[in-house]
C-alpha cells in the first residue's frame, strides 16, 4: 500500500510538473519578445556591399534574408516608408578569407571566410533600443579547395547566422 502510494504521488507530481510547464510556456514566446504590440511597420533598407572583394550576389541575398526573418518571424509588416516604427539599415564592410588550423608543415589544414555587416538599428518608438554596432559570422571550408569553389555553401550558412544575430539584437535586446 505505501509503495503504491508512493507511486501514486511520484506520478501526481511528474503530472503537475509538466502541466505547470506547459502553461509556462504558452504564457512566454521567444519570437519578437521585446517588440511591442503596438509597433506595426519595419523598413529594412539594402545593404550595400562595402567590403574590399565584391560578390555581386552578397548584398541582395542578405538584404532579402534579413526582410524574411523579420517577416516571418513576427507581426511587423515590412514597408518602404520614412515613417516606420522601426528601421534598420547598414552596409557590408569585410568579406575576408584567412587561414587556419595551421599544421606542422606550415600548411593551412582549413580556411576560414568571415563577413563583417554594420547595422543601424532606429527604434522610433523607444530610443533606447537603437544602436549602431557590427556583427561577424564565419565558416571553415578545407584548404584544398578555392573560395569561389566553396563561396556559395559558405554565404547559406554565414547569412543565416548573421541574420539571427541581428534578429536577436533587435526583436529580443540581445
Amino acid at each position: 500500500m505505501i509503495l503504491q502510494l508512493g507511486l501514486k504521488t511520484k506520478i501526481l507530481a511528474i503530472a503537475f510538473s509538466i502541466g505547470a510547464f506547459l502553461s509556462l510556456t504558452s504564457c512566454y514566446t521567444l519570437s519578437g519578445s521585446s517588440i511591442h504590440p503596438t509597433w506595426e511597420t519595419i523598413n529594412i533598407a539594402v545593404f550595400p556591399n562595402y567590403a574590399p572583394y565584391q560578390n555581386p550576389n552578397l548584398s541582395p541575398e542578405f538584404t532579402n534574408k534579413l526582410q524574411d526573418i523579420f517577416n516571418n518571424r513576427t507581426k511587423l509588416s515590412l514597408t518602404n516608408s520614412d515613417d516606420s516604427d522601426l528601421y534598420i539599415d547598414g552596409e557590408i564592410t569585410g568579406y575576408q578569407q584567412t587561414s587556419v588550423a595551421i599544421q606542422a608543415n606550415e600548411i593551412a589544414g582549413k580556411n576560414r571566410l568571415t563577413i563583417t555587416v554594420r547595422v543601424r538599428y532606429e527604434n522610433r518608438k523607444d530610443e533606447t533600443k537603437s544602436f549602431d554596432k557590427s556583427f561577424s559570422a564565419y565558416e571553415d571550408f578545407e584548404s584544398n579547395q578555392t573560395l569561389q569553389q566553396a563561396e556559395s555553401a559558405l554565404l547559406e550558412s554565414i547569412i543565416d547566422q548573421l541574420t539571427q544575430q541581428i534578429f536577436n539584437a533587435v526583436a529580443m535586446d540581445w
